[in-house]
């Protein structure tokens, strides 16, 4: 099966960009929805008269069909009340501690007027510690601001679930990718709620982090700093993408310097509690700044959505400068400001987190190309393995094979390991001409009929394809034009002309073979053939060793060889052994009377006449010259001297001509038979060649057998 990598989604980018362009419109349409201002308010006349009392002047309907309040921004002061000329007060509200009838997410702080107040009203808002520069009154029905402080608690809320929706996002990540910078971006998330719910006093009525309240302004500043702390470390390993930052010291220093002003903050000194805002935002406007500059940077060098990052990150810097400023009354303020700076809050969170999501991809890539790898490696082995024990067993079974025998076990070998790893229906090796003859293999062996059949009627195709020399697949019809039944795979052999040979494979269906089971055939083909080849070489090379080049007989390395193990197998098994040296009479004269190329011819027609003589079991070859033996197992002196007057005879009646003229040839034979007690040839080919002088001596054209004791 062709392995590939998983799949990307195409177009992501875009993709992604749309997904979070409509949660921006989700988020736009929540706040469109909602009421952050009375629907009908009165005008109110705002006079400071000393420091922390504000003089508020109105005039309410004559009538008393309706309850009135005022509604304050939820600035960060320590106390708030009003007070009346009469001698009302109203409830005391804070900042740092909400009450219990405020809920546990205000949007400001809300005063009932009197239930019979009318006409024209004097009240002075008594105010205590922290930032009310921008606290602005807005005196509507009280039903009013009941809807707006539900609509303020209905978008803190969404607020809230969304960034503690990417904190869990930033976990499971972490727990998927293993991957130290997603715990990052969770404290960087849980740090932006924690200061979210600071600026906007709602983090004191929170059951376990009440206590908070104490460092009041301070604690405000100390959050402030560690949130820009988080986003600088976040951003630095975000941008800088596994390369260094030139300025990376400074950016680490700057961090560090954050992290220790919050410590600072935290010591909660008085002295430090009216210019702990004003110095947390500028750490936090100085850090943002730095964290442009790396985005900038890595949008130049191609980082995933580094420059979307970017324009959030400038509009996030922009909106907190300008909450700064409206705090301390140098810059218009209201609800939608508000809530806008914490909704460009979470579309940075947000769209940093679809940044680090690309680490997943990396990951995944990484992943992938890693699988691949693997997979591709344990294919290799696969591959190597079935090709050493194909190689084994056609090293073991082709040795000692005759050469006609050769390749078809080869190749039977071949369809045996070939198959369990490339599932066929059929499996067809037809070679032509191949080692000087013609096979063909069939894997199911019930189909060789037909399959002989239609390799004859393909003869021509077939040996063309094979000449060509490429592997290809080919659709198998049932009838010409009609649909294909099968796939085939042809994989021609490298064979020298005129012989060639082609490895068919078919596969029911349309299904074809993948590049990876092509490979497998081509690969395995060539091994069979490459160790076919040199078996028949080895064979043929063997051969060239044992016989002698004139006569085809065996020469005197394989007669000596052979002699040997016969005396040993003899002597265990106590049965005789003869040896007979055979000498051609007159040699040397032949060859100067009709020349060496005559000589030759004799020797041929001396050998073969001898060889008709003996039976398969007997050894014969040429000993050297015009010598030759013969060994004939089992057969005793009477035997053999029988033997060896057939041998003379045929020698005598064999004709030889030169030209016109008739060679007349004959032998002299010299016979020994092995004693009790010889294991080894030495002394009865010793007692054969006295044998054979005696018959030269006797005058040629004779047999003579050696006596027990020969002199």
């Amino acid at each position: 099966m062709e392995l590939t990598a998983s799949r990307a989604m195409p177009g992501h980018g875009w993709v992604l960009a749309a997904c979070l362009l409509l949660l921006m419109g989700l988020f736009a349409a929540l706040v469109s929805a909602t009421q952050l201002r009375p629907g009908e308010s009165l005008p109110v006349e705002v006079q400071p008269r000393s420091d922390g009392v504000v003089q508020l002047r109105f005039e309410l309907p004559a009538q008393v069909t309706t309850r009135w309040a005022l509604w304050f921004p939820r600035e960060p002061v320590s106390r708030l009340q009003l007070v009346a000329a009469d001698g009302w007060r109203s409830e005391t509200l804070q900042f740092f501690s909400v009450g219990a009838d405020e809920g546990i997410l205000p949007a400001g702080y809300a005063f009932l007027l009197p239930r019979d107040a009318h006409g024209p009203m004097t009240l002075e808002a008594e105010m205590a510690g922290g930032l009310h520069g921008s606290l602005r009154p807005v005196l509507a029905q009280a039903t009013d601001v009941r809807r707006v402080e539900r609509s303020g608690v209905a978008l803190a809320a969404a607020v809230y679930g969304g960034l503690l929706a990417l904190a869990a996002l930033a976990l499971a990540l972490a727990h998927a990718s293993r991957d130290r910078l997603f715990i990052g971006f969770f404290g960087f998330t849980v740090a932006l709620v924690l200061l979210l719910q600071a600026m906007n006093g709602h983090l004191y009525g929170l059951p376990g982090v009440r206590f908070f309240g104490l460092w009041q302004l301070q604690g405000v500043s100390a959050l402030t700093v560690l949130h820009a702390a988080a986003a600088l470390w976040l951003i630095e390993a975000y941008a800088m993408h596994g390369r260094g930052y030139r300025h990376a010291r400074l950016v680490r220093g700057l961090g560090i310097g954050l992290i220790a002003l919050a410590a600072v903050f935290l010591l909660n000194l008085p002295w430090l509690a009216q210019v702990s805002q004003a110095v947390s935002a500028s750490g936090w406007t100085l850090a943002g700044l730095a964290v442009l500059c790396m985005l900038v940077d890595a949008g130049r060098r191609g980082v995933p959505m580094a420059w979307t990052l970017t324009a959030a990150t400038a509009f996030s810097v922009l909106a907190g400068v300008w909450i700064s400023l409206s705090r301390h009354g140098l810059a218009p303020n209201g609800p939608l400001l508000h809530f806008g700076y914490q909704g460009t809050a979470v579309a940075f969170a947000l769209v940093l987190a679809l940044s680090l999501t690309h680490r997943i991809g990396d990951y995944r890539n990484q992943r992938d190309r890693d699988r691949l790898a693997r997979q591709d490696t344990e294919r290799r082995m696969r591959r190597e393995a079935a090709r050493a024990d194909l190689s084994t067993a056609l090293q073991t079974q082709l040795n000692g094979l005759d050469p006609g025998e050769i390749p078809w076990q080869g190749f039977r070998l071949l369809m045996d390991h070939l198959l369990p790893l490339v599932p066929t229906e059929s499996c067809i090796a037809v070679l032509r001409g191949y080692q000087g003859r013609d096979h063909l293999l069939v894997e199911p062996s019930d189909a060789l009929p037909s399959v002989e059949h239609e390799i004859n009627h393909r003869g021509l195709t077939l040996r063309r394809q094979a000449v060509a020399g490429l592997a290809l697949q080919q659709p198998v019809r049932a009838s010409a034009g009609g649909p294909a039944v099968a796939m085939e795979a042809l994989v021609p052999f490298q064979m020298r002309a005129p012989g060639w040979g082609v490895l068919l494979l078919r596969r029911a269906g349309g299904d074809g073979f993948t590049t990876e089971e092509m490979s497998v055939i081509g690969e395995l083909a060539r091994v069979v053939q490459l160790h076919v080849d040199q078996a028949a070489a080895a064979v043929k090379l063997r051969r060239s060793a044992e016989i002698d080049a004139l006569t085809g007989t065996m020469n005197r390395r394989t007669i000596d060889l052979w002699i040997g193990r016969t005396f040993t197998d003899a002597e265990r098994s106590g049965r005789p052994v003869s040896v007979l040296f055979i000498d051609l009479d007159h040699f040397k004269s032949v060859n100067d009377r009709y020349g060496h190329a005559c000589g030759d011819d004799c020797l041929r027609a001396v050998s073969t006449a001898l060889r008709s003589v003996l039976s398969d079991a007997d050894m014969f070859g040429r000993y050297g010259g015009e010598e030759f033996i013969a060994v004939l197992p089992g057969r005793d002196g009477a035997e053999a001297r029988a033997v060896g007057e057939r041998m003379r005879t045929a020698v005598e009646n064999c004709e030889v001509r030169h030209e016109t003229q008739r060679v007349r040839l004959t032998v002299s034979i010299g016979i020994a038979t092995r004693q009790r007690g010889e294991d080894a040839p030495a002394a009865a080919v010793a007692r054969a060649d006295k044998a054979l002088y005696a018959a030269k001596r006797q005058g040629r054209n004779c047999v003579q057998v050696a006596p027990a004791v020969f002199s």
